[in-house]
C-alpha cells in the first residue's frame, strides 16, 4: 500500500473509533491512554471485551466503565499494565461516583475475569465481579490469575462465583511472582468452590497479601466433592486456600467480625495451607495493622478437621513441602470441626532429614527452625483488647451433634510453639491433643475450656513444655488434667485444678520446677500446694490477686520480658516482704501494681466476687450510682418485715493483705432518710484476721468494727476512711480483712418495716509510706 491507502482516513472514522486510534498512537510513545465503556457519545467502546482489546502492551492505561451492570463478561487481559474502574455516570465524567456489577451470567461457561502472561499490573477498582459460572472442574469464577505480575483489588466485590478450584480468585503463579493485593472495600463473599479454595486460591509462586482495613473474606464454602461420582475429593480452604510455594499474609481488621469469617469447607474451614510437589514451604502469616481490632479467624466451620486453620503437609522421599503458620496478635474464635476446631496440624515427620512437616508458631519472633518474623507494619494489640486468643471454638460434626476432638490437634511430627496466648471457652474433647509432636508453651493461659477428656492428651513419645504459663478455672471430666506419653518439662507455672490429679505420664522424662499446683504428687518435689489465688478462675480470669503467694515468686530472666497480656515482667511489688531477690511472678500474667485489692468495688457488670451473707438481700441497681462509670449501677440491699435496730447483712468479700504497713477503707452508701427524718442505715462491717485462712473466717478476728457511710437518701462517701495498721510481726501469707454490707433498720415508719440501703465505690487501699508502687523506678 501506498499513499492513502497507508494511512486511515481520520475524517472518515467515526468519533469514538477516531479516539480510540489517537489513544493507542499516543500510548505506543509511552503515554498513558484512558478508554471508555458506556453508550453516549464520548465513549471509546460499547463493549469492555473491546476496550481490553484496544490497551496497548507498553505503559499504563485505564478503562473507565460507564454502566452499573454489564452481563454475559469474559474480560481478558493479557500482559497488561491497565487500571480498570467502574460507577462512571458517563464516558465524560471526571471521576467515578459508584459502583460497576460485571456479571459471568448469561454468557459461557468461564470466568468473569481472566489475567494472562508476565508482566502484568491491573487494578480493579469500584467494580463487582458476580456470578461467574466456571466449569465444575475449573479455576477462579469471578477471577482467574495464571502467570506473573501484581493483581490489586479496591473496592472490589467478588461475589456468588463458581468454579471447581477457587471459587472467588484462583492465582497461579507461573513464570515469575503474581501477587495479589486485597486492598480496602474489598470483600470476596458467597463463592462456592466445586473442590478447594472457597473464596481464594494459591497455587505456584502465588502470594496474597490483604492488610487494608475493611476487607473481608466471608461465607464462602468448599464443598469438596467430585460432582461426576458424588464421592468427596479434596474440600481444603473454604475461605483460603495455600498450596506450597504460595503465601498468604494476613493483616486485616476485617469487616464486621474479622477478615476470615464464616467459610466452610471439608479440612480448614477459614484457612488451608497445603504442602506441594517442590522442596518449598506453604506459609500464612497473620497479623494486626490496628491496635483495637486484631486480626480474626471467626465463625468457619469444617466438616472434618481444621474449623479455623488447616496445615497439611507432603513429604516425599527428598522433598519436604510444609506447611507453616506464623501468627501474631490475633484471634481465632467461635469456629467448629469435628476435630481441630481452632487449629489442624496434619503432619508426617522425616526421621532422615530430621523434619517436621507442619508447623505453627504464635507470637514467636524466631519460630521452629526460624521461619516466622512479624511483618513490617505490625503492631502489638492495645491494652484490654480481645487479642491473642483461641476462644469460644467447638468440636461438632456437620450436624450439630459433639464429637471427641481438640480445639488444637498436631498430628503425626508437627510442632506447635506459642507465647502470649490465651486458650479459652473451648469445648470438646481436650483443649489440645498431639500424636508423636513437639509442643511449646510459654505464657500461654488455659482456662475456661470444657474437656470432656483431659485438657491436654499427649500420646507417642511426644513432648511438651510449659513455661510461665497458667491452667485452671477449667470444667474437666477426666480425674486427670494432664496426659502425656513422653518428656514434659514445666518451669515456673500455675496448674490450679482442684480435685483432679495434675499429671499422668507414661515414657520420658520429667522436669518440674517451681510450680504451683492444686495436686503435687504427681509432678514431684518441684511443685508445691501454696493456693495461687487467682482473680476469678471460674470466669477465665487467671490472673494474680495482690496478696498471691506467685507474686515474686522466681528470680528475672533476661529477654523473656513480657507476660500473656504484653506487659512488663519481673515487677517487684513494694509491700511483699522478700529478702531472696526474687521478682518474677510465675504463670502467665505479671502483677504489674497493688490495687485493687476489693474486687469488682463498683459493681459495673454484675455482683460477681461477692459473696451473698443473708440470701436473697443483695441486687444490682442500675438505677442508683455512686462511683465507676455513669450508670454503672450499684449494690441494694434490703429485707422486709424488719425491726427496728435490725442489722441485715448483704454481701462480703475477703480480702488477703498482700503486706504489713497501712490500709484504708471507705465505700460510697446510701440510706433512706434525709436532713429531719431518720433513715435505714449504709455501712460496712470488717474484720481483720492476722491468720484467717483462704476464707478469712479461721479464728476470731483480730479487731473489727464498722465504718459508717449515710442514712440519707442521697449518696455518701466519708471524709475520713478507715484505718487499718498491720505490723510486719502481725503480718502472714494469710492476714486478710473481710468486708461485708450492712443495713441497719433505723426509719421511724412502721411497722411493717423494710431495712434499705445502697452501696458502691468500696475500696481498701494501701498506702505506700515512700508514695510509689514498685521500687524498681518505673512509674505505676
Amino acid at each position: 500500500m501506498t499513499g492513502d491507502d497507508a494511512v486511515p482516513q481520520l475524517s472518515r472514522l467515526p468519533c469514538p473509533a477516531l479516539v480510540a486510534l489517537v489513544l493507542q498512537v499516543f500510548s505506543t510513545h509511552g503515554e498513558a491512554a484512558t478508554f471508555s465503556v458506556g453508550v453516549d457519545g464520548a465513549c471509546t467502546h460499547t463493549t469492555l471485551a473491546a476496550a481490553l482489546a484496544a490497551v496497548p502492551a507498553n505503559g499504563f492505561h485505564e478503562v473507565h466503565i460507564a454502566a452499573p451492570s454489564l452481563d454475559a463478561q469474559a474480560a481478558q487481559i493479557t500482559s497488561r499494565g491497565v487500571t480498570v474502574r467502574g460507577g462512571y455516570a458517563n464516558c465524560s465524567a471526571p471521576a467515578s461516583t459508584g459502583f460497576t456489577s460485571l456479571s459471568g451470567q448469561g454468557g459461557g461457561q468461564d470466568s468473569v475475569m481472566t489475567i494472562r502472561g508476565s508482566g502484568n499490573t491491573v487494578l480493579l477498582e469500584r467494580i463487582n465481579l458476580i456470578r461467574g459460572d466456571e466449569v465444575y472442574d475449573g479455576y477462579g469464577g469471578g477471577l482467574d490469575f495464571k502467570g506473573a505480575g501484581t493483581i490489586t483489588l479496591r473496592d472490589v466485590g467478588i461475589s456468588q462465583n463458581y468454579a471447581g478450584y477457587g471459587g472467588g480468585i484462583s492465582v497461579i503463579g507461573e513464570g515469575g511472582n503474581a501477587v495479589l493485593r486485597l486492598e480496602t472495600g474489598t470483600t470476596i463473599l458467597l463463592n462456592t468452590a466445586q473442590f478447594s479454595g472457597g473464596g481464594v486460591r494459591l497455587e505456584g509462586s502465588a502470594q496474597m497479601i490483604m492488610n487494608a482495613p475493611d476487607s473481608t473474606i466471608a461465607s464462602n464454602e468448599a464443598l469438596g466433592l467430585n460432582p461426576t461420582n458424588s464421592q468427596p475429593q479434596y474440600g481444603y480452604g473454604g475461605g483460603v486456600q495455600v498450596i506450597a510455594p504460595a503465601s498468604a499474609t494476613i493483616g486485616s481488621s476485617g469487616i464486621g467480625n474479622g477478615a476470615i469469617v464464616g467459610n466452610s469447607a471439608r479440612y480448614g474451614g477459614g484457612i488451608a495451607v497445603n504442602g506441594g510437589d517442590q522442596d518449598v514451604d506453604g506459609k500464612v502469616t497473620l497479623y494486626s495493622t490496628n491496635p483495637t481490632l486484631p486480626v480474626r479467624i471467626h465463625g468457619n466451620r469444617a466438616s472434618n478437621t481444621g474449623g479455623g486453620i488447616y496445615l497439611g503437609t507432603n513429604l516425599g522421599v527428598i522433598d519436604i513441602s510444609r506447611a507453616l503458620l506464623c501468627a501474631y496478635d490475633m484471634r481465632i474464635d467461635a469456629n467448629v470441626a469435628a476435630e481441630g476446631s481452632a487449629l489442624y496440624l496434619d503432619s508426617d515427620y522425616d526421621p532422615i532429614n530430621q523434619a517436621y512437616g507442619a508447623l505453627a508458631a504464635i507470637n514467636r519472633n524466631t519460630g521452629f527452625p526460624g521461619f516466622c518474623s512479624p511483618p513490617a507494619g505490625s503492631v502489638r494489640c492495645a491494652a484490654g483488647s480481645d487479642c491473642n486468643t483461641m476462644h469460644g471454638n467447638r468440636s461438632e460434626n456437620s450436624v450439630g451433634s459433639a464429637t471427641p476432638g481438640a480445639a488444637i490437634l498436631v498430628q503425626n511430627g508437627g510442632y506447635f510453639e506459642a507465647t502470649r496466648l490465651s486458650v479459652r471457652d473451648n469445648i470438646g474433647a481436650h483443649a489440645l491433643r498431639a500424636f508423636e509432636s513437639n509442643i511449646a508453651l510459654d505464657a500461654t493461659a488455659f482456662a475456661g475450656n470444657t474437656s470432656s477428656g483431659t485438657l491436654f492428651r499427649l500420646e507417642d513419645e511426644s513432648a511438651l513444655e510449659i513455661v510461665d504459663s497458667t491452667f485452671a478455672g477449667n470444667a474437666i471430666a477426666a480425674s486427670q488434667v494432664l496426659s502425656v506419653n513422653g518428656d514434659i518439662d514445666m518451669l515456673r507455672s500455675i496448674l490450679w485444678q482442684p480435685g483432679k490429679t495434675s499429671l499422668t505420664q507414661s515414657g520420658g522424662g520429667k522436669s518440674i520446677a517451681m510450680v504451683i499446683a492444686s495436686e503435687t504428687a504427681s509432678l514431684g518435689a518441684g511443685a508445691s500446694s501454696l493456693s495461687p489465688r487467682l482473680i476469678d478462675p471460674d470466669r477465665g480470669d487467671v490472673r494474680l490477686r495482690a496478696a498471691s503467694p506467685a507474686i515474686d515468686f522466681a528470680p528475672a530472666i533476661t529477654g523473656n520480658d513480657v507476660d500473656a497480656d504484653s506487659l512488663p515482667r519481673d515487677r517487684r511489688l513494694q509491700p511483699v516482704p522478700r529478702d531472696d531477690g526474687f521478682v518474677r511472678d510465675i504463670g502467665a500474667y505479671e502483677r504489674q501494681m497493688i490495687a485493687p485489692l476489693v474486687l469488682n468495688g463498683d459493681f459495673n457488670a454484675d455482683l460477681n466476687l461477692w459473696t451473698p451473707v443473708t440470701a436473697g438481700t443483695s441486687t444490682r441497681d442500675t438505677a442508683q450510682n455512686a462511683s465507676g462509670a455513669p450508670g454503672s449501677g450499684s449494690t441494694r440491699v434490703s429485707l422486709a418485715n424488719t425491726f427496728f435496730g435490725q442489722s441485715v447483712s448483704g454481701l462480703v468479700q475477703c480480702v488477703h493483705l498482700p503486706g504489713p504497713g497501712t490500709y484504708t477503707l471507705n465505700g460510697w452508701g446510701r440510706g433512706t432518710g434525709n436532713m429531719t427524718v431518720a433513715g435505714d442505715i449504709a455501712q460496712l462491717y470488717w474484720e481483720y484476721r492476722d491468720s484467717g485462712g483462704e476464707t478469712c473466717t479461721q479464728g476470731d478476728p483480730n479487731t473489727s468494727g464498722y465504718l459508717f457511710l449515710s442514712n440519707q437518701a442521697s449518696w455518701r462517701r466519708p471524709a475520713s476512711p478507715l484505718v487499718i495498721e498491720v505490723s510486719a510481726a502481725q503480718w502472714t501469707t494469710t492476714s486478710s480483712v473481710a468486708v461485708t454490707m450492712i443495713v441497719f433498720e433505723n426509719s421511724v415508719s412502721g411497722p411493717p418495716r423494710t431495712a434499705t440501703g445502697w452501696f458502691d465505690g468500696i475500696t481498701l487501699e494501701w498506702l505506700d509510706p515512700n508514695d510509689r508502687i514498685f521500687d524498681d523506678g518505673f512509674e505505676p
